[in-house]
């Protein structure tokens, strides 16, 4: 199983949130891929990031929906 450093951690960090805004969902082979080359902190940095994403598209929704963030 492979290491990575911090700027690659940082690298997949925003290529999991790339990607998660992006709409891909999640290819098990890519995360085993990422854990073979970059390892478990490889991954964790990866998954933290498409997570971050995920956030990141639903907050763009709420905000399309009340875009002058009134409540109801």
């Amino acid at each position: 199983m492979g290491h990575s450093s911090g700027q690659e951690n940082a690298n997949l960090y925003v290529r999991g949130v790339n990607e998660a805004r992006g709409g891909e969902l999640l290819d098990p082979t890519a995360l085993m891929e990422i854990l073979d080359v970059f390892g478990e902190d490889g991954v964790r940095s990866y998954l933290l990031g498409w997570l971050e994403g995920l956030a990141d598209v639903e907050e763009d929704e709420e905000s399309l929906e009340d875009p002058e963030g009134e409540d109801e």
